[in-house]
């Protein structure tokens, strides 16, 4: 291979400067310095090595490789390409773009390495550095990763490495690392048995909240590592761990050995069992636990129990399992699950995540487009999660429920229910809060998510009773035909609360709240907010809202409302000040909607005949309410 070191082209201190210049090179060995290319072509031919201090590539130009390029620092803001080598000593800074589809990047520096912020394709990609190399940033295009003996690969926390074909980790459970803080927790998609890696876990919010786990390695020891507690049973541990136990029912503490049922008695596993979910708190403030082991890949079945001879059928058939992947979960993707053991809910399955911010459970139902208390589609890397079955079997995973970025469609075969009303009820005291979910939209009402409720007994408590059930979630045909819908509530405390609503996907044009205990009738079109008292004492049966106007008498507002020569009539001249006039039909669909001055009589147009309208007149906080027949 012929050395061009001493070739003309290169300036005296070995750099290289092009503007709008093509340079091919072939069956050559170079060494320079410095390169920037402005609105440059550059190609390495095959048997030829680059050996480069810097490269600066901007946005016009194109670098095609072929051969091998040695670089200590990479700057690309154009396009890098070709199937040959890149080995990169320093830093990797990637703002345009960088495919290598068929080559091999090595990132081998004596120092900490940070790889690139835009998306990289890559053939193979090898770790080479036993300082470390940090995945600063989401990278879904890799077909095969190595990470060399004693070298070391760490994902950021947060961030997503999808590896398509292998990963080859001769560097131990040290020599992969998927981060963990207070920003989010890395997620790994990937095809290959018996990865070694470490998986960190964040333990967010305050001392002593209850978190669910789940292991995503398949041999992290309980015994002889932080999370075996230390200490006597029930005192001097600083952290629990339970497990829910579906027969008896009850929670199980891992230092438990003399009342029924023991720990070994129903987790004979001296490890984390995978597909099972945990019930962890700490009095130590958010501390980053550790899961050491072979990360689980492919098909995962755990066994789930429905007890007939359950002493508290409320919580009959529920059972708590775990996410056993290093990534997210799609609770609503089509492929890769074995649901057909859980109770249908609504066409779908339902699974509940405890919130330690809420102080309750969220609920989400695999056909749903919305959950409760922050509950989404996807079971992150490491949670735990209750599902109930309706008969002993299992519940198994594949693949192909794997998510790593969170934000991908969900194709389904069924129809999209696409009316929610969220109405969520919060402590002023910060005793927590709790949601409730109503969704339209559905062929026939149906009963919903079973309502799972809270741990603490102060957090507050909101619910549906539909056929003697306590519910989270309501699925109903339309508002039409459900124009009322009543609320539970119970206070965990005497105390102030308040009541809001989230709409997603919807625009109810009237949605109005009835307070039974007060009284009221708040409009949450205007008033999104409702701040009332409650006790212990309280009548739980207390909250009506309605999707239809709600008749309320005319002492409020001095209004007349008449139908008079194919009009209707509103008589407004003992009300001073602009007015709010709104027409419905029955169905709750808004006809008119006008603002008027007081003072006068106004009169409105209507197109149907033999009809009743429904008349309502705002002014000030006053309300009346009227149906008018028109013939």
């Amino acid at each position: 291979m012929k050395d061009c070191t001493e070739n003309k082209f290169l300036t005296k201190s070995y750099s290289v400067f092009m503007i709008g210049l093509i340079l091919y090179l072939s069956s050559y060995k170079i060494h320079a310095q410095y390169v920037s290319s402005t609105n440059a072509y550059i190609s390495v031919g095959t048997n030829t090595a680059v050996s480069l201090h810097t490269l600066n590539n901007d946005s016009a130009s194109k670098v095609n490789n072929d051969g091998l390029i040695a670089l200590y620092t990479v700057n690309n803001l154009g396009t890098i390409q070709g199937d040959g080598m890149y080995s990169i000593s320093k830093d990797f800074v990637n703002s345009g773009t960088f495919s290598s589809e068929k080559g091999t990047i090595k990132m081998n520096g004596i120092a900490e390495q940070v790889m690139p912020e835009s998306v990289t394709i890559y053939n193979n990609l090898v770790i080479d550095n036993a300082a470390g190399v940090i995945l600063n940033s989401n990278q879904t295009n890799i077909k095969n990763l190595t990470i060399n003996l004693g070298k070391i690969l760490k994902v950021e926390a947060s961030k997503t490495l999808t590896v398509k074909g292998s990963i080859i980790n001769n560097g131990g459970t040290a020599g992969l690392v998927l981060k963990s803080t207070s920003a989010g927790t890395a997620s790994l998609n990937h095809n290959s048995d018996n990865v070694p890696a470490t998986m960190q876990r964040y333990i967010s919010g305050n001392k002593e909240d209850w978190h669910f786990l789940s292991a995503p390695v398949s041999d992290q020891v309980l015994a002889g590592t932080t999370w075996l507690p230390t200490g006597t049973y029930g005192n001097g541990t600083g952290y629990d761990l339970y497990i829910w136990n579906e027969p008896t029912p009850c929670w199980t503490y891992i230092l438990n050995n003399t009342v029924a049922p023991t720990w070994t008695s129903i987790h004979a596993s001296l490890s984390f069992v995978k597909g099972r979910g945990y019930l962890y708190s700490t009095q130590a403030l958010n501390p980053t636990k550790e899961f050491i082991g072979l990360l689980n890949n492919g098909n995962v079945s755990y066994p789930i129990t429905n007890t007939a001879t359950s002493l508290d059928p409320t919580v009959r058939g529920f059972n708590l399992v775990g996410n056993p992947y290093p990534s997210s979960m799609d609770w609503k993707s089509t492929l890769g699950w074995s649901r057909s053991n859980l109770v249908e809910s609504g066409g779908g399955y339902d699974m509940w995540i405890w919130n330690p911010a809420s102080n309750n459970y969220g609920v989400y139902n695999s056909l749903s487009s919305a959950g409760t208390n922050g509950v989404t589609q996807y079971i992150a890397p490491t949670q735990g999660y209750f599902v109930r079955a309706a008969t002993s079997g299992n519940i198994g995973t594949s693949n192909a429920v794997r998510n790593n970025n969170g934000a991908n469609s969900w194709m389904r075969l069924k129809k999209t229910i696409s009316e929610n009303l969220i109405v969520r009820f919060s402590s002023n005291e910060t005793y927590g809060y709790d949601e409730v979910l109503l969704q339209f939209g559905y062929p026939k009402n149906e009963p919903g998510a079973f309502k799972l409720f809270s741990r603490n007994d102060e957090a507050p408590s909101a619910y549906f009773t539909d056929l003697n059930n306590d519910l989270s979630v309501r699925y109903l045909t339309s508002t039409a035909e459900n124009k009322s819908v009543p609320i539970n509530f119970k206070a965990g405390k005497d105390g102030n609360y308040s009541l809001s609503i989230g709409v997603d996907s919807a625009d109810f044009e009237i949605l109005f709240l009835e307070d039974k205990k007060t009284k009221k009738i708040i409009d949450l079109k205007a008033n999104p907010k409702h701040e009332f008292k409650a006790t212990l004492k309280d009548v739980e049966d207390r909250f009506i809202i309605h999707f239809a106007p709600v008749e309320q008498g005319t002492e409020d507002l001095e209004a007349k409302i008449y139908y008079k020569d194919k009009k209707v009539c509103i008589d407004l001249t003992l009300i001073e000040g602009v007015t709010d006039v709104k027409i419905f039909d029955l169905l709750g669909k808004l006809l008119i909607n006008k603002k008027v001055d007081g003072s006068s009589i106004h009169q409105f147009d209507v197109n149907l005949k033999y009809a009743v309208y429904i008349v309502k007149v705002t002014n000030k906080k006053k309300i009346v309410t009227m149906k008018v027949l028109v013939d």
